[in-house]
């Protein structure tokens, strides 16, 4: 009687927020037919302001002398053209795409001549080096991740100041000791995390570089149909360590590579990214090899190495890993090359891994895939000891190593382990991911006894769904509650909308569960469950 009287109360307390809580739907479909008619009267918008801008290059009295300007054969220089003719330029274009040293070359010294400047991959500039940008600009984004590549000094020429320096020299100083423009902003500025992954089909790509490098944070989409094959196999070799190189692993390499191109089904793109310089020099001679002995592959490779999709360059590479920030494939073939020498000892040197910032380059090089990785190496992670060592750098990697081990035999409880070392145990994300909670197992027990599979808490990433249910091996519909994970969002918006929107935007079909429906009506609140799963299962 007492259980009854407090739930008449709560439901009459309630009643309102009930009421909201019904109309979530439709106030979703509000929200995306609104947002269909923003975006279709910014295009309308934007197409006309730049229509009516370029009127002041093609209508302006000096468009004779830009066309003969243009047409001569004798050029003028761009600083001359700009400076004589900036008014039409800047009036008729309005975006300009160029790098920080372009824009102090070319672009006229005037403050507050760009109404927006965005800065991208800001972590790997110098301080100094967007300074004159920013001073152009009326406002200025600044775009980087901190856990990928920092600047590099080689060949940059950066000012250096002397001991001995007046006041305003110190507090110039100080900018500069932020390494990084991203670093700058970060230290003096509120920032925004852009974490919804869009990249990686498979939540296992990218699962270890949001644990190592992002605390679990980002929102990463659970798998709907889990792959024949896992999405990262480690391929062992009886490889030897000579002159920085591994010749073993070069040729399973190209091995991979001529597989690939004869087993693709949708022309994926690949790419190829070794642990160093000299390993990347001998994989390009063993494709070279290959090619002189194979037409096929060679026109392959030679097809492949110039591909664009769209402008945008999509073709086969061959890098080092301190060079493929910016660069994503469906397919990347990775090439440890560390292994035992001649004698039969391996050396414990990691190179670029004991420097600073050694464990960004792995995170950007671990990253860069959409739906397949494949490891070859000839080595086991334990056979790295990385114990007593100052930098990060190597220890990530030999869990890395554990972890892609893991995932390639199958061996999820172990991967899961993996992850979770990263987060401390007191940590609330921590505890919350994976427990479960009364409603939760209401739904999936009343689902279970009508013949239904339903498995919880899917996904490998922090934010996991609580409930799915599955048909053959996919999952048809995602469920929902009210639960724990959503005590660690505090933006409504963000929790109710855009969460939601993402996860569908990834193939799923997303069903909420409230709590105070449930204890109110479980019938009608499983039933509404059994609908959402028919619609699911008619759905395309």
């Amino acid at each position: 009687f007492i259980l009854n009287d407090h739930l008449q109360r709560f439901d009459a307390s309630h009643k309102d927020i009930l009421q909201e809580l019904h109309d979530f739907d439709s106030i979703i479909s509000n929200i995306d037919r609104n947002m269909e008619q923003k975006r279709a009267m910014t295009r309308r918008l934007m197409e006309g302001i730049l229509s009516n801008d370029l009127r002041y290059i093609t209508e302006s009295k000096r468009r004779g002398d830009i066309a003969r300007i243009v047409e001569n054969k004798r050029k003028w220089s761009l600083n001359k053209f700009i400076n004589r003719y900036g008014f039409e330029l800047f009036k008729g274009i309005r975006v300009w795409l160029l790098t920080p040293e372009v824009v102090s070359d070319i672009i006229p010294m005037e403050m507050g001549l760009f109404d927006l400047l965005i800065f991208d991959e800001a972590s790997q500039m110098y301080v100094e080096k967007g300074i004159p940008s920013i001073y152009r600009a009326k406002k200025v984004v600044i775009a980087g991740d901190h856990k990928q590549l920092r600047p590099s000094s080689l060949g940059t020429g950066r000012v250096t100041y002397d001991e001995d320096e007046d006041d305003e020299e110190e507090m110039m100083n100080g900018a500069l000791e932020e390494e990084s423009l991203l670093d700058l902003a970060r230290a003096r500025y509120d920032s925004i995390l852009l974490n919804f992954h869009y990249r990686s089909r498979y939540e296992e790509l990218i699962a270890f570089s949001n644990y190592a490098f992002y605390g679990g944070k980002l929102y990463v989409s659970p798998n709907i149909v889990q792959p024949e094959r896992p999405p990262i196999e480690v391929i062992k070799v009886d490889g030897t360590w000579v002159d920085r190189h591994n010749e073993a692993e070069a040729d399973k390499v190209v091995e991979l590579l001529r597989e690939f191109f004869l087993t693709r089904q949708n022309r994926e793109t690949v790419g190829i990214i070794t642990f160093n310089v000299s390993q990347r020099d001998l994989v390009y001679d063993r494709i070279e090899e290959y090619a002189a002995t194979d037409p096929a592959f060679a026109t392959a490779v030679s097809e492949e190495m110039k591909r664009f999709d769209n402008g945008e360059d999509v073709g086969l590479f061959v890098k080092n890993i301190e060079s493929v920030q910016g660069d994503e494939r469906d397919v990347i073939i990775f090439s440890v090359a560390y292994a035992k020498n001649e004698d039969g000892k391996l050396m414990q040197r990691f190179g670029w891994l004991n420097m600073r910032g050694g464990e960004n380059r792995l995170n950007v090089a671990i990253s860069r895939a959409k739906k397949k990785i494949f490891i070859v190496d000839s080595i086991e992670p334990e056979d790295l000891q990385v114990d007593g060592l100052k930098s990060d750098g190597p220890r990530i990697l030999k869990k890395y190593l554990q972890y892609a081990k893991a995932v390639s035999d199958g061996n999820t409880p172990l991967a899961h382990s993996i992850l979770q070392s990263f987060i401390p145990s007191r940590d609330e994300y921590a505890d919350e991911i994976g427990s479960e909670t009364p409603v939760m197992n209401r739904v999936y027990t009343a689902l279970v006894r009508k013949g239904y599979t339903v498995e919880k808490n899917i996904g490998i990433g922090g934010y996991t769904i609580d409930l799915a249910v599955k048909q053959d091996n996919r999952f048809i519909l995602g469920i929902e509650c009210d639960s724990h994970i959503y005590s660690l969002s505090k933006d409504t918006r963000e929790r109710d909308y855009h969460r939601q929107k993402y996860l569908e935007s990834r193939g799923w079909h997303i069903h909420r569960v409230w709590t105070p429906g449930m204890y109110k009506n479980p019938e009608a609140e499983i039933s509404k469950i059994v609908t959402a799963i028919e619609h699911a299962e008619l759905a395309p």
